[in-house]
């Protein structure tokens, strides 16, 4: 079975996604909270900073996916396209010319880089926010709910540029520290003759605690730390679905 390739991954991950409207809520009340201008980190084919730059905010997205950031431009409104900055670049060389009110990063982006390459990008995204500016970001809870069974789809849609259905099925193993882990996706779309073409996307995240965020952000200069267990602040607990982290600069 095939890795996936980057142009499919763009593809299908977007469709996947497409609809996916829970975590707006938080980013956009941190995006009144904070004013603009706004980065958004990993912004793939732009669903959250089109929902930012319709509020009226100057976004800009970056991310290391040509065809990520080619979705993102043609879904852009004509009206929203002035408010909207979309870069190819790399989080651990960040190296853009303006400063930002606040950073966001969605969908787990920094859980996917081992501590070297955390630190790298923390210490480029405080070099990248204004004097009080924030930075928040979603991570998993090292408390992960238990893993999916591989023989069952754990997401199903439908894909609007090939018209095919797609089954997703994720094998998931956590290291024996409980701080990392290891999930091999599968894509399986169904072609209109039949036939089944899959895909197979392996990926890790760090499991990282609240405490060890804490030591790193203190590292890379940002104070004022608060975690919250939901997008909608709930306080943080052992069983909460994901670790919300809000620091200032």
């Amino acid at each position: 079975m095939p890795l996936m390739d980057a142009e499919t991954f763009a593809r299908l991950f977007s469709a996947q996604y497409a609809e996916f409207a829970e975590d707006l809520p938080l980013w956009q009340r941190l995006a009144r909270e904070a004013g603009g201008p706004i980065l958004e980190i990993g912004c793939g084919a732009g669903r959250v900073l089109r929902v930012l730059a319709g509020g009226g905010f100057e976004v800009t997205g970056i991310d290391t996916n040509p065809g990520m950031l080619r979705r993102a431009q043609g879904a852009l409104p004509a009206e929203l396209q002035p408010r909207i900055h979309l870069v190819d670049q790399d989080i651990r060389s960040l190296d853009l010319p303006d400063r930002y009110r606040l950073i966001l990063a969605p969908c787990n982006t920094l859980a996917g880089l081992p501590e070297v390459d955390l630190v790298r990008a923390l210490s480029r995204l405080r070099a990248h926010l204004q004097p009080g500016g924030s930075l928040a970001f979603e991570a998993p809870c090292p408390s992960a709910e238990p893993a999916p069974d591989p023989s069952e789809p754990v997401a199903a849609f439908l894909d609007p540029e090939s018209g095919n259905p797609v089954q997703v099925y994720a094998e998931q193993q956590i290291s024996p520290e409980g701080m990392r882990v290891d999930v091999a996706w599968r894509y399986d779309e169904l072609r209109p003759d039949g036939t089944v073409q899959s895909w197979t996307l392996p990926t890790t995240l760090h499991l990282w605690r609240p405490e060890d965020y804490a030591r790193l952000l203190a590292e890379a200069g940002f104070a004022s730390l608060c975690f919250y267990g939901s997008y909608s602040f709930e306080p943080l607990a052992p069983d909460s679905p994901q670790v919300i982290a809000v620091c200032r600069a």
